[in-house]
């Protein structure tokens, strides 16, 4: 196996660059307390700080965490290629499956398949607004290099959400070839934080207050809707302003739909 780069955080495991990595079996809790100084870590989080990241599989994990359970960056100065997560539970988390590229690097050939997720509000002093799937990138700051995303695979994936996903690139910087199949996203309030907010931290816009929707799309070439199911718990749903997709508009291109679902559950 070539040499990686890791080691253990408080909270989970971070990787600064890798040719070959396989993690097999983990399990990461966090559940330290907001805001009174502690902060929760991401539980599985890759960065590319001192080189690129190739060829990370990562199966049959348990994790929670304040944070992101999954989370590529937001340190990402070298491209990520060929990660595959599978077969993945991630239980109560600020934030299921997330991409914060921020420093130029690109992301390609990325496979999440087989996981099944709760994510849930905490304090907002945490990154993260409660999104199942969150694939972001976005320059840290005005003069920072802008990454691409690009052959990102969600296979056979559920979730109860408070929150939707969330997909923004930027203007040069796009989202592209995006699949998902064979999703289950169920929405439903159960915390008294507010909700309301698109979380573009760190760096870009910051926090925006904007309605929330099931599929929040910006700033994307090529997106594939297979066999997707969202479902609306609308009795937890009360002063909740909800829509089943939001975009922004001229930011997007190449949409596929096929087999997709937005209904109301108990």
């Amino acid at each position: 196996m070539p040499p990686a780069i890791a080691w253990a955080m408080s909270a989970g495991r971070g990787l600064l660059a890798s040719l070959t990595l396989r993690m097999l079996g983990s399990t990461t809790s966090h559940s330290t307390s907001p805001p009174t100084g502690d902060t929760g870590d991401d539980a599985i989080s890759p960065k590319s700080t001192t080189g690129p990241v190739y060829n990370l599989t990562a199966t049959n994990c348990w994790m929670r965490t304040k944070s992101c359970a999954i989370k590529f960056g937001s340190a990402s100065f070298f491209d990520f290629k060929r990660l595959v997560f599978d077969n993945i539970t991630i239980v109560d988390s600020h934030r299921g499956l997330g991409m914060q590229i921020r420093d130029g690097g690109n992301v390609n050939d990325v496979v999440f398949s087989n996981i099944k997720m709760r994510t849930r509000y905490y304090h907002p002093l945490w990154w993260g607004r409660a999104e199942p799937i969150y694939i972001t990138t976005c320059p840290r700051h005005p003069d920072s290099k802008e990454g691409a995303i690009s052959d990102i695979r969600f296979i056979n994936i559920s979730s109860v959400s408070e929150n939707g996903v969330f997909l923004a690139g930027s203007k040069h910087g796009l989202l592209r070839n995006l699949k998902f199949k064979n999703i289950d996203l169920t929405y439903k309030r159960w915390t008294n934080y507010t909700g309301g907010l698109y979380d573009y931290r760190p760096g870009c816009q910051e926090m925006v207050k904007h309605k929330t929707g099931g599929m929040m799309l910006e700033h994307i070439s090529g997106l594939e809707i297979d066999n997707v199911r969202m479902r609306w718990a609308r009795g937890s749903l009360k002063g909740w302003n909800v829509n089943p997709i939001l975009f922004r508009p001229s930011t997007i291109d190449n949409l596929s739909f096929h087999d997709w679902q937005s209904v109301d559950v108990q």
